[in-house]
């Protein structure tokens, strides 16, 4: 069993490094997850190293979105090396790269600014949260930092970007339709009946793609990374007894709470997970409801 999530408390600007510190100090790794009233963010650390980053709110870029602003990759390579990353269960930057369309050490140092940036970003929070979850994870890449190298002054400086490649200017249309899709059709399901956070995630990597709800004692982000285990359990056992069949729904029922997992037919790999008070909620209705917003999300 996985050691409980921790909190560390510190002064204002210091609580997010504060607790990464602690993860990376921890044998385990795991993940460190960031919330504030405006931006939230996770930062994963395998083997005492920062591997990846993932920050929401104004302003934040995905590291696609890096690659594509660089003129590096285009955003059909984009889409297809994340496709094949979901089939295969490979990683994002070792396919770039294997694949030629990116060289590591451009790679390497374009992935290193684009965390620096947002780790700048959580240490800045003034008022923020922040929890780590201990979590082993297997890790296909040594694209991974030091604290120190995401930290020092003597970073070579980022190449400088075009006027029409600015990161101030307009993001880009898809991923600004997704980014809206995904937050409509859970805003959609948090209207079910007893529901009071709902998510979408990632069984390959335990990243959030998007979450509404919540509160102090239930971090929903948390819990779907935590459930990202229960999926990978539930397709082991089942390629180990030869079903081929694929899964509608998953229900964890507790005292006071229902938990549903449903995997997105159209896209392998993501799952929606959403809780409801049980006192207040029809579970075959949570169901069927749940099997609409699923089909309402256009990846």
């Amino acid at each position: 069993m996985n050691p409980a999530p921790r909190t560390v408390v510190s002064p204002p600007r210091q609580v997010v490094r504060a607790v990464l510190n602690e993860a990376l100090e921890s044998k385990m790794g795991g993940e460190v997850v960031v919330k504030s009233a405006t931006v939230s963010g996770r930062i994963f650390v395998v083997e005492h190293k920062v591997a990846w980053t993932v920050l929401t709110g104004p302003g934040a870029r995905s590291f696609s979105t890096a690659l594509i602003d660089a003129k590096l990759v285009s955003r059909e390579d984009v889409e297809q090396v994340m496709a094949e990353c979901r089939k295969s269960g490979g990683n994002f930057c070792e396919t770039l790269v294997s694949w030629g369309l990116v060289p590591r050490d451009t790679l390497r140092d374009l992935l290193c600014h684009h965390v620096r940036g947002q780790l700048d970003t959580l240490f800045g929070l003034t008022e923020a949260q922040a929890l780590f979850v201990p979590q082993p994870r297997s890790y296909s890449s040594q694209l991974t930092f030091e604290l120190a190298e995401l930290t020092a002054d003597t970073m070579q400086p980022q190449p400088a970007l075009t006027q029409s490649q600015s990161p101030s200017g307009p993001p880009v249309l898809l991923e600004g339709e997704v980014m809206a899709n995904v937050k409509q059709a859970l805003e959609e399901a948090m209207k079910i009946e007893g529901a009071f956070a709902v998510c979408l995630a990632d069984a390959n990597s335990g990243m959030t793609l998007g979450s509404v709800g919540g509160n102090a004692t239930f971090n929903v982000e948390a819990a779907a990374a935590g459930n990202t285990e229960v999926m990978r359990a539930k397709l082991k056992t089942m390629k180990a007894l030869g079903i081929k069949d694929r899964i509608e729904d998953m229900l964890i029922t507790l005292g006071e709470q229902y938990h549903i997992i449903r995997p997105l037919a159209a896209r392998e790999g993501l799952f929606l997970y959403i809780a409801l008070h049980r006192a207040n909620s029809n579970l075959a209705m949570a169901r069927f409801r749940m099997a609409d917003v699923e089909k309402t999300i256009q990846l």
